[in-house]
């Protein structure tokens, strides 16, 4: 791939993980490269080009985890992305903090359960608030020491872990085999130890939990911090990335790093602004359970509104008042039930994203609940009790779902404008082109044939006959620009004119070797003919393709240097007969291949070179062929030279095998 912002450094030893990658890159146009170790991704970095690194830490010694984060901070552009597996995130390995996803991976509180060291997991202000991560802790066998706040958390973790030293040594078991076997007191002393897992919240996200395990870290350099969030995986991702951190994803959600880069690159920053302030109408009949689940949404970030009045929540819901509303469907304190009060919400803001919140009994009640999101075309379904982080998730998704409507009806809007005011701008230029080509042409034409007439009645006059060969000479070139724009405006209004016939191949070409020879002899070129005695029969205008072998021709001559050969050469294939101009020119380069059929498109190795032209001609030129029922190609490399192609199939039964039949003649403009 030329273009190395598309190019992603994937960092594993082994196969299957570039193998699993591969489709989701190349599908969003970007290029894989796979190095096995720390040594080679640094080189490779070295040699600059790449946009991300993915770095498969289940395949990476442990001692290089920090090495690796140091290499990101020495290409603070690149996006760096961790794919943890259960190993790698287990904490017998010491590291820095380490992101866990939520829920929590399987077996991983089992893991925390038998180990010895300081772990401390700072969980975002949802999770801690709701006591989720608490209860999962605790069904794994797991007492963690809460603490309420971050406020002097790393000399906290030091005292405790003092504590928990000088205990052991106090409790310490006669006997080393007592902690494998069979001997329960010695267990129950281990168990009685101070705390060697403490859960604390953090306000602030990640980078506030990234702050404190750089502290506690410092205090107790054997502790191990983890930060858990349940934040949405591409909302959090885009954000780290924002920040210039490293996003750490569970190595089975590889394949949707490909996304996240892409996205990141489309306006991450107007995604994440836009979700900053959103608001929540939440309504619901319970009030422990609407005041619970009002905290964990202004945790989670949300501005939300609570009310236990389904008239008054209906009255606040005016166009635009609230992103979602989260509805209780057993509302009996008003005159409206929940899939009433859905219907008419809708009716006044068509974008409001809806969730209902339904009773799990009576069994009828619950059915019904879930069958109106369906019916009514609402977002989630939640059965009661709901949990804030299960209820959260379900608000970023259902968010998320109308960000993005509403930022496609935008994205549309815009580019209808832009649709409009270029049909107006096309529209303006084929009139000017057909205004201008029609009014400047029968001038142009009296000038040209003036000129031939003084140039030859001034032969007595040197000084002067230089004059008027240099005014024919203008003359011409100007005509040749003047054709351009005629032959332009009749193709954008498909009115170009070919006159398809009996093509006679053999003379065309002969004609125009023998014409552009001449200035390529003034160039110092050396030009050559390659062509078969006799051609198949063909259907054709001799005059168009005399002008796509001749603009092809000029072509070469302009930009190959002196000393340099070109070559016309012509082949008979099964179904067609192909005619290619072969040069030893300044030659094209692989970015700008594609756009060489592109109007008034130039490189700017030609810009330098050329004398005179749009750049119409091999649009024109393609064109061209293309009524023929055949095709153009070019291969081409810059600073070697370039071989432009064109084919047309033959005439009659030899073209059964493949092309097309010509087109019939176009009527006259």
């Amino acid at each position: 791939m030329a273009d190395t912002k598309g190019q992603v450094l994937l960092v594993t030893s082994g196969k299957e993980l570039l193998d699993e990658m591969t489709p989701s890159m190349s599908g969003r146009g970007l290029e894989l490269l796979c190095v096995p170790t720390l040594k080679y991704a640094a080189e490779r970095l070295a040699a600059g080009g790449c946009a991300a690194m993915v770095v498969d830490f289940s395949r990476v010694p442990p001692a290089e985890r920090e090495p690796f984060l140091a290499l990101h901070k020495q290409h603070p552009k690149l996006n760096l992305f961790i794919l943890e597996s259960t190993a790698s995130l287990a904490p017998t390995v010491a590291s820095p903090l380490r992101r866990l996803p939520w829920p929590l991976p399987a077996g991983f509180a089992d893991q925390v359960r038998v180990i010895g060291r300081m772990l401390v997991f700072l969980a975002d202000q949802v999770l801690f608030t709701t006591g989720a991560v608490q209860t999962v802790f605790q069904q794994s066998g797991v007492s963690p020491l809460s603490v309420e706040s971050e406020k002097d958390l790393p000399e906290f973790i030091r005292r405790q872990n003092e504590a928990r030293i000088l205990a052991m040594q106090e409790k310490k078991p006669k006997k080393s085999w007592s902690l494998l076997g069979g001997d329960d007191q010695a267990a129950t002393d281990i168990a009685k130890l101070p705390a060697n897992v403490v859960l604390a919240p953090v306000p602030g996200g990640a980078a506030e939990a990234y702050a404190l395990d750089a502290a506690i870290r410092a205090a107790v350099p054997e502790a191990i911090c983890y930060f858990i969030s349940g934040m949405d995986l591409v909302r959090y991702a885009l954000q780290e990335l924002k920040d210039g951190r490293a996003v750490a994803l569970p190595r089975d959600q590889a394949g949707r790093v490909a996304a996240i880069i892409i996205e990141n690159s489309e306006g991450a920053d107007v995604r994440l602004k836009a979700r900053e302030t959103e608001r929540i109408l939440l309504l619901d009949n319970f009030k422990p359970a609407l005041t619970g689940l009002t905290q964990a949404l202004q945790g989670a970030g949300y501005e939300v509104t609570a009310t236990m009045d389904g008239s008054e929540a209906l009255k606040l819901c005016n166009k635009g008042a609230f992103h979602l509303a989260v509805i209780g469907t057993a509302i009996t304190m008003g005159e409206h039930s929940g899939g009433e009060l859905a219907q008419k919400m809708r009716e006044r803001d068509p974008d409001l994203r809806i969730i209902f919140m339904v009773e799990q009994y009576p069994l009828k009640a619950a059915l019904q609940g879930v069958s109106q999101v369906v019916e009514l075309g609402l977002d989630d379904a939640i059965l009661k009790p709901v949990e804030a982080s299960r209820l959260i998730f379900s608000v970023d998704k259902a968010l998320e779902r109308r960000f993005l409507m509403l930022e496609n009806a935008r994205l549309l809007k815009e580019m209808q404008e832009l649709n409009r005011q270029l049909a107006a701008i096309n529209g303006f230029q084929k009139n000017f082109f057909a205004t201008v080509a029609h009014d400047v042409k029968s001038p142009l034409t009296a000038i040209m044939g003036y000129s031939e007439v003084l140039t030859g009645k001034l032969k007595a006059m040197p000084g002067e006959q230089r004059y008027a060969a240099n005014i024919q000479t203008s003359a011409k070139t100007l005509n040749v620009l003047i054709s351009d724009l005629v032959d332009l405006a009749a193709i954008e209004s498909g009115k170009l004119r070919v006159e398809i016939g009996t093509l006679n191949l053999m003379a065309v070409i002969n004609d125009v070797f023998e014409r552009v020879k001449i200035a390529a002899q003034k160039r110092s070129l050396s030009m050559t003919l390659e062509a078969p005695p006799v051609f198949p029969p063909l259907a054709g205008d001799d005059a168009r393709i005399g002008q796509v072998v001749q603009n092809l021709c000029t072509n070469a001559i302009q930009y190959t240097k002196e000393g340099g050969k070109i070559t016309i050469k012509a082949e008979v294939a099964a179904d067609r007969v192909v005619v290619s101009v072969i040069d030893t020119g300044i030659g094209i380069s692989k970015e700008d291949l594609p756009r060489v059929w592109e109007r008034f498109f130039q490189t700017k190795e030609a810009q330098g070179m050329r004398k005179a032209g749009f750049g119409l001609g091999l649009k024109i030129a393609r064109e061209i062929v293309q009524r023929h029922g055949g095709e153009m190609g070019i291969e081409s490399e810059l600073g070697v030279g370039s071989r432009f192609f064109f084919h047309i199939p033959l005439k009659g039964p030899a073209s059964a095998a493949g092309a097309p039949p010509p087109p019939p003649p176009a009527k006259p403009a």
